[in-house]
């Protein structure tokens, strides 16, 4: 039964993720993120084991890219939602706004220091041309995220 609230929790949260881009767009002109340049990324680290990429924007398209980011996408927020659960278990968290936001706050290191880095974008963006935005950007995204999986465990600790 775990498992399945840990998915439920996991595509809940990043589904409104990917709403609040859409809207940020909206009301920005900031585009959401690009999901086919991800799925690019692990086509290359699968099929050559590229961990960290440079210029993936300027590289050829790769068949089934745009799925396979999709695919990473959720499958990522699903691995974040299950370590939400164990911290949960392991009594570090509760379900809830205030921890579902310091989880979100401090889950942004990954994107910071490990995924731009891999994107070739550098630690903490360094190499994009207005880090600041996307540093601040990625907390916003991560901070609803995390919001979203802690109160997504609320609907389950009934």
């Amino acid at each position: 039964m775990l498992g399945v609230q840990i998915l439920i929790v996991g595509v809940s949260a990043c589904a409104i993720f990917d709403l609040w881009q859409r809207l940020f767009q909206k009301l920005t002109g900031i585009p959401p993120s690009n999901w086919a340049i991800v799925g690019r990324w692990s086509l290359g680290l699968m099929t050559g084991g590229q961990l960290i990429a440079n210029e993936l924007e300027s590289q050829a398209e790769r068949k089934n890219e745009l799925a396979v980011g999709w695919l990473v996408h959720y499958g990522v927020a699903i691995g974040y939602a299950a370590v939400y659960a164990w911290l949960i278990h392991a009594t570090i968290l509760q379900t809830g706004l205030v921890d579902g936001l310091i989880f979100g706050v401090i889950s942004v290191v990954v994107p910071w220091f490990f995924f731009l880095p891999c994107l070739g974008k550098g630690i903490l963006a360094r190499l994009t041309p207005n880090p600041p935005l996307v540093c601040a950007l990625t907390l916003m995204m991560h901070s609803l995220f995390g919001v979203s999986i802690g109160l997504g465990f609320v609907v389950f600790a009934g």
